[in-house]
């Protein structure tokens, strides 16, 4: 897409935002970015997750991904297990991975913490939201066949409550697209503050009757 008939410069290779912005009728420019994403040693899963998303940010816009004059939007999302201390759980690196998450979520309460920076020019807006869920107990077979699913690559946590794990969840306290990986109600807000969105909302967000 040309820079001129773009919105918003998303520097994130995650489908599941670029949907959630798309859905809103926003042209996208998408401009993900490589960086190191492994937790500093005694780093807390908060700060973890804002330096992550500050990270990414940053290095867009060094690659001059604005020049256009388009708002930079990162953002990075992981699973705290609040009954382990605070553990991080991030993407999972395999099945057995996978498996272990689930296992830690199982009949308990986590939170989906999303942190996000917006740049445009010398303006920034940041944020953290946290949303709480809790998952219901799991049979052993209900594991085992949502590995074998193949949903949990790539999601934090190692699920995704839009799809066939929305069948664990009890209840959620926060924002629902949050948990999926963007707090599309802060993050619309923020782009508004910035003056980042003069074309939003296009008519019918975007839709075609």
């Amino acid at each position: 897409m040309e820079p001129t008939s773009a919105d918003l410069v998303l520097a994130s290779a995650s489908p599941r935002r670029r949907e959630l912005l798309e859905g809103l009728g926003l042209a996208l420019l998408v401009a993900a970015v490589d960086i190191d994403e492994t937790p500093h040693a005694g780093e807390r899963p908060l700060d973890y997750v804002r330096r992550v998303a500050g990270a990414k940010c940053d290095a867009a816009v060094a690659r001059g991904t604005n020049d256009a004059g388009l708002a930079v939007l990162a953002a990075d999302t992981t699973v705290i297990a609040a009954s382990e201390a605070g553990l991080i759980l991030g993407k999972p690196v395999d099945a057995a991975d996978a498996r272990r998450m689930l296992e830690r979520l199982a009949g308990r309460k986590h939170e989906v913490a999303t942190a996000y920076r917006i740049r445009l020019g010398e303006r920034v807006a940041e944020r953290t939201v946290t949303t709480v869920v809790s998952f219901r107990a799991l049979m052993p077979a209900e594991i085992e066949a949502y590995v074998a699913s193949g949903e949990w690559r790539g999601k934090a946590g190692g699920y995704a409550v839009q799809g066939i794990a929305g069948a664990f969840v009890t209840e959620l306290r926060g924002s629902h697209t949050n948990v999926i990986g963007l707090p599309l109600a802060e993050v619309i807000a923020d782009l508004q503050a910035l003056g980042a969105l003069p074309r939003y909302p296009a008519a019918g967000f975007g839709t075609r009757a």
